[in-house]
């Protein structure tokens, strides 16, 4: 058996999430909450403005400064402050958040 732990996701609010979060519910539910609200504002080519649409939201309401990554094929490897890494899938897009000093 690998030592490996593999990923484990559960349904949230519409998104599957990484779990367990390694965030508080609030911003949770927050960043998942206005992702599906953008989805229904900007058409798919729009990505960049939704990219900063979503990025200002976790700034003004979190504290900045918070990066925002989505896409179907990326990966990431990166330092980000304590309790404030995201992950989530809606439909076959993954969106990554995580903040930094």
């Amino acid at each position: 058996m690998s030592s490996q732990t593999t990923a484990q996701y559960r349904m949230y609010l519409g998104a599957r999430v990484l779990w367990p979060p390694d965030c508080p519910d609030d911003i949770l539910e927050g960043a998942i909450n206005e992702t599906q609200s953008c989805l229904k504002t900007y058409e798919a080519k729009d990505g960049q403005k939704m990219a900063e649409h979503l990025k200002k939201y976790l700034d003004t309401n979190f504290e900045p400064f918070w990066h925002v990554f989505f896409g179907k094929n990326f990966g990431c490897h990166s330092i980000h402050e304590k309790r404030r890494f995201i992950y989530f899938y809606i439909d076959k897009t993954a969106y990554l958040f995580y903040k930094t000093q």
